[in-house]
């Protein structure tokens, strides 16, 4: 039996804050995220993944001055350290722009985004492993200097930042248009539950980081992501809907 599901005597979260405060709360150590890559099989529970948003909103805070009307380059597969960014982004009231090439006060990529034409030189990279790290076999291409999303975020504190809680901050931004929070918990929210699958290559960029990100905040459903591994590989996930 799956465990999971929104608390029904809450209203819905209007922003992102909200969504992490009650999230947490309903999800505490079961899944959120779970990829699987390679021969490997990653978890991160609702529990980590907010541990990890709150280190690195104050990452981001500190060291890039990310806040309201700052944004964040994020160019990066669906994983469970993108959903941390992006958290850690809109807990400050920053803007994710999933946009190449884009003026931002931080950019933070991925080895597969290595080379990629105007992906740019991050800033800090993430990875998939359950550390965060890249492994060793993904940084033959990439360029030396780059540091590590979650070491340079590991030894700072995991309590709340201070939260920007306005549903209708920018949150989200591509090449058509920005959708603010309280939209993006919209596009969240009708994802539906029960455990949702997604495969990393898919081109639909918004949807695939609502639904790593906020998503099992909002439906205590965890999502998985299948990164070089065929859908068979997920059978003993369970999964219910693909997208």
């Amino acid at each position: 039996m799956q465990l999971g599901g929104p608390r029904t005597d809450q209203p819905a979260p209007t922003n992102v804050a909200e969504a992490i405060t009650t999230g947490a709360a309903t999800l505490g150590h079961r899944p959120a995220v779970t990829v699987l890559h390679r021969q490997a099989r990653y978890e991160q529970s609702g529990a980590s993944l907010v541990n990890w948003a709150a280190k690195g909103a104050h990452l981001l805070e500190l060291d890039h001055l990310v806040g309201p009307g700052a944004t964040v380059r994020l160019l990066a597969p669906p994983c469970w350290t993108s959903a941390s960014v992006a958290l850690a982004t809109w807990w400050l009231g920053g803007t994710v722009a999933l946009t190449a090439g884009e003026p931002a006060e931080v950019s933070i990529g991925h080895p597969s985004q290595i080379g990629a034409q105007e992906a740019g030189h991050p800033d800090l990279l993430l990875g998939d492993g359950l550390d965060g790290a890249p492994a060793p076999d993904d940084l033959t291409a990439t360029p030396t200097g780059i540091l590590a999303w979650t070491h340079e975020a590991q030894p700072l504190p995991d309590h709340p930042p201070t939260a920007q809680a306005h549903g209708d901050l920018p949150a989200l931004r591509t090449a058509s248009r920005t959708w603010s929070q309280a939209e993006l918990l919209s596009v969240a929210g009708a994802l539906g539950e029960g455990t949702l699958g997604i495969e990393a290559g898919t081109t639909d960029h918004l949807t695939a980081l609502a639904a790593v990100s906020l998503r099992p905040l909002l439906t205590g459903h965890a999502t998985v992501v299948l990164r070089g591994v065929p859908r068979g590989a997920a059978a003993a996930e369970r999964v219910r809907t693909w997208i």
